[in-house]
């Protein structure tokens, strides 16, 4: 089971230890070097803050997970689920602040490993359910309707178009994620935000 601790990180299974917040990028790696299977990420982007002349899409890539960072780019999977970090914004780029879990599944296979919140798996039981089940405020998020934001736990759940009513994205965050000269709140930006202003035409 991976269990996720709302501004503490997130418990691995299999006895693979615990990513916390605030641990430095080789921690976090030497954390998922464990694993079997773990890898550095192949480079598919070249985005990286020096590239965005507004902070608001510079956040918006990263919280996306297009803007790239060669110190924060380690992977592992447990069984189909596929778990990612990475560092915040200014002034932490050296920290860990955020926390991607994906089922990495076809849409009628249920994930090899529970995906917990408060003893509440946040990937097998029906969307809406688990939306009544978090503590707390949630609201929409974008980029669409679909998507479910917890923002006292840190927490944004996605899913993929699929027959299936279900979660099978999750990023959790630090309460703080070095982004608040530009935004009102960890996953929106007072102004709006588009990761590929400025950098695609």
């Amino acid at each position: 089971m991976l269990e996720l601790l709302p501004g503490i990180g997130v418990v691995l299974p299999a006895g693979a230890g615990t990513l916390r917040f605030g641990a430095a990028a080789e921690e976090a790696a030497a954390t998922l070097a464990a694993v079997p299977g773990s890898h550095r990420a192949r480079q598919c982007t070249t985005l990286i803050r020096a590239g965005y002349k507004q902070l608001r899409h510079a956040h918006d890539a990263w919280l996306g997970g297009i803007l790239f960072d060669r110190s924060w780019n380690t992977v592992a999977a447990f069984g189909n689920i596929v778990v990612t970090v990475a560092a915040g914004g200014p002034d932490r780029a050296d920290r860990l602040t955020l926390v991607t879990v994906e089922a990495n599944t076809p849409p009628d296979t249920p994930a090899t490993h529970a995906v917990a919140w408060d003893g509440v798996d946040l990937f097998v039981h029906p969307a809406q359910d688990v939306a009544a089940a978090l503590s707390g405020p949630t609201r929409p998020s974008s980029p669409t309707a679909d998507d479910l934001t917890a923002p006292q736990l840190g927490l944004w759940l996605r899913r993929k178009p699929r027959p299936v009513d279900r979660w099978s994205q999750l990023t959790l965050l630090d309460t703080t994620t070095g982004w608040e000269p530009c935004c009102t709140g960890t996953f929106a930006c007072s102004e709006g935000g588009d990761g590929l202003v400025g950098i695609l035409r």
